[in-house]
């Protein structure tokens, strides 16, 4: 655009002295007299138009910057607010003095979220003109625009931001996550930890501090940016609409204290006071508000779920079992589990017990299968023993809790989409963890999680 211009007023400038120049009655003296200031016309202009290029190179290079660094931004999941004033401190960090004196340039900046793309719009008006005489400014119109190619979806993440061995792989325990990443919040010199011969196979590993271990593959990367907790504000905004102020059943109550009730129990959802204890030999089976589902939601307070070797807790009835509303019918029913209490339990299962669940695939809660309140931390660590039929699918989400997974078999090998972040994690024993998060996990009801080895790029 500036090129054009210049070109235009330099023809317009030039004609009148080429016109002189074939007229052969004039002399040397007249033609320099006449051409002088045409001459002197078409060198300021070069001048101005100069000037207005270097500007342009140096908005447009200010305004490449700002998009790229919102879209990082984007990429490492900083909230809303912080991209848009990341990519207006880039774009004024990015211009000389010379230039933000000259000019009061106000970048428009457009982010979309769902489409992870970030395009800046600049324009100012350049009035420092050493010819004036066929234009007094010269407009300059810039922009950019820069988006994150999608990565790998988290789906082991340890939230702990200083903890030694955030994540800690120990033994002959194996970790494989299916299609997806693992992330390690901890600024700790050896925030992931792998001994003994197990293994931890990913599609990328990232430490925001450092690891010790060989067995990863691929290789971790270290020093990566802290991912903030994807599912805080999205749990907190679902748990303020939750009265568990009284209680709707007792726990001790539900298995008659002991061996001596039933053997097969239909809980219902609701408000739960005090520890549930699934023994050996014991089934609970816990529903929707109808066969479909339904809005399903167990809070257990001042008490966890305790569920021994040979226990089982499941989410579905099979045919025979005699306890679904038409006797022999067969549902799966989508619901979550959290736990509270000013003296909370925690999620307990020893080897050999079966737990099968299924997270709600819409409203409340959906894609969380197990919880615990942010502000409700038991004395010891959550546990998930292998040995059993142990498949959960959605999110087990223990914020500030730390989690032990162990024992022996195989966790999550029939899970559609399963995924762990908690406060500390970790993996021993002699069994494998099977986490995975599918490209479809959206339509699977989960909610937006981070993405590892995102790419970031200008497109324009």
């Amino acid at each position: 655009m500036l090129l054009k211009r210049f070109r235009k007023l330099l023809g317009q400038s030039t004609a009148p002295l080429q016109q002189l120049v074939n007229d052969k009655r004039g002399n040397v003296s007249l033609i320099f007299g006449l051409t002088a200031i045409p001459m002197a016309m078409v060198a300021s202009m070069a001048v101005d138009y100069g000037n207005s290029v270097r500007i342009s190179n140096e908005l447009q290079a200010a305004v490449d910057a700002g998009v790229l660094a919102a879209a990082t931004a984007m990429a490492s999941g900083e909230d809303d607010t912080s991209k848009t004033q990341v990519a207006d401190d880039t774009f004024f960090a990015n211009l000389s003095d010379n230039t933000l004196s000259g000019f009061s340039a106000t970048p428009v900046t457009d982010i979309d979220f769902p489409g992870k793309q970030v395009t800046m719009t600049v324009g100012v008006r350049n009035t420092r003109m050493i010819n004036n005489l066929l234009s007094n400014h010269i407009d300059i119109n810039v922009d950019a625009t820069a988006i994150v190619d999608p990565g790998n979806p988290i789906c082991l993440m340890a939230l702990n931001p200083s903890a030694k061995e955030a994540l800690y792989v120990n033994g002959t325990a194996d970790i494989l996550a299916d299609g997806c990443s693992v992330h390690v919040n901890s600024n700790h010199e050896e925030a992931l930890r792998q001994v003994g011969s197990g293994s931890a196979t990913a599609e990328s590993f990232c430490v925001n501090g450092d690891y010790s271990g060989s067995n990863y593959t691929p290789s971790p990367q270290k020093s990566c940016r802290k991912e903030d907790d994807p599912l805080e504000d999205y749990f907190n905004d679902d748990w303020a609409t939750v009265d568990a102020s009284a209680c709707d059943f007792q726990s001790s109550d539900i298995f008659g204290n002991g061996n001596g009730g039933p053997d097969v129990v239909l809980l219902e959802p609701g408000v739960y006071c005090g520890e549930l204890d699934i023994r050996a030999g014991k089934t609970a089976i816990i529903q929707g508000n109808d066969e479909d589902g339904g809005d399903s939601l167990y809070v257990f307070v001042n008490g966890g779920i305790d569920i021994a070797g040979g226990g089982t807790l499941r989410n579905y009835v099979e045919a025979g079992d005699g306890v679904t509303p038409d006797g022999d019918k067969t549902f799966p029913a989508e619901t979550v589990i959290i736990l509270t209490g000013d003296n909370p339990g925690r999620f307990e299962m020893n080897g050999g017990a079966d737990v099968v669940l299924k997270a709600k695939s819409s409203g409340s809660f959906s894609g969380i299968a197990i919880a615990q309140d942010p502000d409700s931390v038991p004395t010891r660590p959550h546990q998930i023993a292998g040995g059993g039929d142990v498949n959960i699918d959605g999110i087990v989400y223990f914020p500030t809790q730390a989690l032990d997974i162990t024992g022996n078999g195989v966790i999550g090998n029939d899970a559609d989409q399963f995924a762990i972040m908690a406060d500390t994690i970790e993996v021993n024993g002699t069994g494998q963890l099977e986490i995975r998060i599918g490209a479809d996990y959206r339509a699977a009801g989960l909610p937006e999680l981070p993405e590892a080895s995102e790419r970031v790029r200008l497109v324009e």
